[in-house]
């Protein structure tokens, strides 16, 4: 039998941080019976066994290798500090930040960094591997997570820069109607240090009072092969398609091949039919 679960699986209803979700009925059904014995076996053994890595352990390659990409990125992000950062606010961004980048804290980072490290190497020790971009491959297909950080909004205290421009406007304002107002948001977002990890697109894992996500990595890594079975089935239906399309299309093909030697032969039966009659008109 499977281990008993820390908490329920949310499934995402509205897209926000908080509220409170219910897990599906179907996503806690006979999960990885797509398995053979043997695989299942293996899993639900990695699930018993996962673990955190010692706060001072040296971090998985590819970690270490992408630590930089994300510190680069942020460094580059020209959104001010305070406001709210989150995957779809940098949906018209010029640039798409990678994976961890602008929505996970500086003060973070280290522990999401551990997370992943538990989870890649017991994906690795199933078989699985991990792409450079921080993507795993799972029985093969590709799966990408998400990992955002919570931010608290809170009253915005107006800076030094924005006092002055503040001022600045209302003296204007005394002397010309067109003096430009400037804009100074309401509140700010600060990140609380609370996690959401999403594997599936329907469900995620976050951070609680009680629990928190470190205690849902065996959860997390049999959403992982949730999430495989599903993409494989996906690809075998969109390759079936493909196959049925391109059958058609050869079949179409023929069909059209045939039609128009047909009516070449029509056209040649009936030059030589004419070419008789004149033959036989000439001989008469």
């Amino acid at each position: 039998p499977l281990p008993k679960t820390n908490g329920p699986t949310q499934t995402m209803g509205a897209k926000t941080y908080e509220g409170v979700k219910e897990k599906n009925s179907e996503s806690i059904t006979k999960p990885l019976e797509y398995l053979s014995e043997d695989e299942r076996g293996k899993v639900i053994q990695a699930v018993q066994e996962i673990k955190m890595p010692a706060e001072n352990a040296q971090l998985h390659k590819k970690i270490a290798a992408y630590r930089t990409v994300v510190k680069n990125w942020n460094q580059k992000d020209r959104r001010p500090e305070g406001s709210q950062k989150k995957p779809s606010s940098y949906l018209y961004h010029s640039e798409q930040p990678p994976f961890l980048a602008a929505v996970i804290s500086n003060e973070s980072l280290p522990r999401v960094f551990r997370i992943l490290d538990a989870l890649f190497r017991t994906v690795e020790s199933l078989g699985g591997s991990v792409e450079d971009d921080l993507s795993l491959r799972v029985r093969k297909e590709r799966i990408r997570l998400e990992i955002v950080e919570g931010q608290d909004k809170v009253p915005h205290v107006i800076t030094k820069e924005e006092a002055k421009a503040l001022l600045k406007y209302q003296d204007e304002k005394r002397h010309s109607s067109w003096a430009s107002e400037p804009q100074i948001r309401k509140f700010d977002y600060i990140f609380n240090g609370k996690l959401r990890i999403s594997v599936r697109q329907a469900s995620y894992y976050r951070d609680t009072e009680k629990v928190n996500v470190e205690s849902r990595l065996g959860e997390i890594l049999i959403d992982l092969y949730e999430e495989s079975e599903k993409l494989r089935l996906a690809r075998l239906a969109s390759e079936e398609a493909a196959r049925r399309k391109a059958e058609e299309d050869r079949r179409r093909e023929e069909r059209r091949k045939r039609y128009n030697l047909e009516v070449d032969r029509t056209i040649e039966l009936e030059n030589e039919a004419q070419d008789y009659q004149k033959a036989c008109q000439i001989r008469s």
